[in-house]
């Protein structure tokens, strides 16, 4: 079976041929000399001869190391050459990564028709979207004025967006995929949740405003105040994405993907569709602060600024 190892950082995401090896062979490594051996076979493929005289050890410590490595996968006889009248063993690592599971605890990202899509966006709808089926309530606010603001949700077109980017993933949804916030019940909210909009236009976002790392703050100024820095973000085009355990039920996850105003949830929606490589998880959770701009003067935003 092949093995890849996704690798995230640096605002990027880098895939490689991995393989899978024994916990307990992992004591292959434990030696300087069979480090040196695998970098120098990373380099190029060698015998145990070249491998002597590049590292400047005795041949027969090469040889141990060679036969351990071999027989826990990781290096593989790929040639054989005639060296002074012998058969020189030529070789080479099987794979630039070694992984060893030490139990279950993964989760299925996808299958052979999602082999195009970014292993970020799979790793950002978990465990929301699980083996291609919707796992989670989305949650809108409703249009009519309602909840303690007496205000109206506007950000309904953005959903759409959003919507596609989901069904990128999950083929598998019962519909309607999304229910008002007016008529979500208590005991739906201890599941996986998608909540759009803010406190003032949400009432559920409002009911878990003091849990999020960035809440809706009414006082003086409404705005976006953030856990980390302390600052109150007021311009109505600050948008806020979040991922975080439900604190109704810490075995859930809750996604928030709303803005100070109309125009910050709109920038959300589009720091998600066209900037997923900036987007950084940390342990499941996921907290970005950004802000839209309309670079080119046509009344629609069409840029985004990460602030935090």
């Amino acid at each position: 079976m092949a093995h890849k190892f996704i690798e995230n950082g640096d605002g990027r995401t880098r895939v490689y041929d991995s393989i899978v090896i024994d916990p307990r062979k992992l004591n292959v490594f434990g030696s300087d000399l069979a480090l040196r051996i695998v970098s120098g076979l990373a380099k190029t493929p060698g015998c145990a001869m070249d491998l002597a005289r590049a590292l400047s050890e005795h041949e027969q410590k090469i040889y141990y190391h060679l036969r351990r490595l071999e027989a826990a996968g990781v290096i593989r006889k790929i040639r054989t050459e005639k060296r002074y009248a012998m058969t020189a063993k030529i070789y080479g690592l099987v794979s630039p990564t070694v992984t060893a599971k030490l139990h279950e605890e993964g989760y299925e990202l996808g299958h052979s028709d999602t082999k195009d899509v970014n292993p970020k966006l799979e790793s950002f709808f978990h465990p929301f979207v699980t083996n291609r089926t919707l796992d989670a309530k989305i949650i809108i606010g409703d249009t009519y004025s309602h909840g303690k603001y007496d205000i109206g949700s506007t950000e309904g077109p953005y959903v759409l967006d959003f919507m596609m980017l989901l069904g990128r993933l999950a083929s598998n949804m019962v519909f309607p995929a999304r229910k008002l916030d007016t008529e979500i019940q208590d005991k739906e909210l201890t599941e996986n949740l998608i909540l759009f909009g803010n406190a003032q236009t949400n009432t559920v976002i409002d009911k878990l405003n003091s849990k999020m790392p960035a809440r809706f703050d009414a006082t003086d100024i409404w705005g976006l105040i953030s856990e980390k820095t302390g600052r109150k973000y007021t311009d109505p085009r600050t948008g806020f994405i979040a991922k975080m355990d439900n604190p109704l039920n810490p075995e859930k996850k809750v996604m928030v993907v709303g803005g100070v105003g109309r125009r910050g949830t709109y920038a959300a929606v589009l720091a998600l569709t066209r900037h997923m490589d900036k987007i950084k998880e940390e342990k499941g959770n996921i907290a970005h602060i950004v802000c839209g701009y309309d670079q080119d003067s046509d009344n629609v935003i069409d840029t985004v600024k990460f602030l935090e």
